[in-house]
């Protein structure tokens, strides 16, 4: 009975866990500003860099082929369709057709990369992992996709050996359902990028 009572009512631990969390602060060199053409440049090592996308190691970016829908349309979808452990951060980014997640586990993020329907409300998405690398102007050259290794034997089917197998075509995101429970035995089906 109690259970039918919270249907379409969040609970308060998932209230307090979509709490955002404040960045971890960073320390890095302070460096006199150059000039180079007119234009002032600030220099950060790579190290520095590495350390500030830390936080961010498991998010994504979905880039929409049209107008972007609503911030709540994109969490329902989310909270609906990906079956994430925990709740994510969705935020605008700069350009109207990109839209910022961020997780908080990287089997979050893996699944969230892999989903199978990429549109909401008819809109068609990309996502992306959130790399330093990564321009909002320009499209990622790392495309997942899903693909089936035929007549594979089932003992083949845990993640180690599946993603030495997949090392050639591109990095091991992850498996579906079928090949995780071994419950389709007549090829492993798995997502790389």
């Amino acid at each position: 009975m109690a259970a039918a009572k919270n249907v379409g009512r969040r609970l308060f631990v998932d209230l307090v866990s979509m709490v955002p969390q404040p960045l971890p602060e960073l320390s890095v060199s302070q460096g006199a500003p150059k000039t180079k053409d007119g234009e002032l440049l600030f220099q950060f090592s790579k190290e520095e860099i590495f350390h500030s996308i830390e936080p961010f190691r498991f998010s994504i970016v979905l880039k929409f082929l049209q107008n972007c829908p609503s911030l709540d349309a994109i969490r329902t979808l989310i909270r609906n369709r990906w079956n994430l452990e925990g709740t994510p951060v969705v935020s605008t980014m700069r350009r109207p057709r990109n839209v910022f997640i961020g997780m908080a586990s990287e089997e979050d993020c893996m699944k969230a990369l892999s989903q199978e329907a990429c549109n909401i409300n008819g809109i068609l998405y990309c996502a992306f992992h959130l790399t330093p690398e990564l321009k909002e102007e320009e499209e990622p050259f790392i495309v997942l996709v899903w693909i089936v290794l035929p007549s594979l034997p089932p003992n083949f089917y845990h993640e180690s050996f599946l993603k030495i197998l997949t090392a050639l075509i591109g990095r091991f995101i992850r498996r579906d359902n079928p090949t995780h429970c071994a419950t389709r035995t007549d090829g492993a089906r798995i997502c790389v990028g």
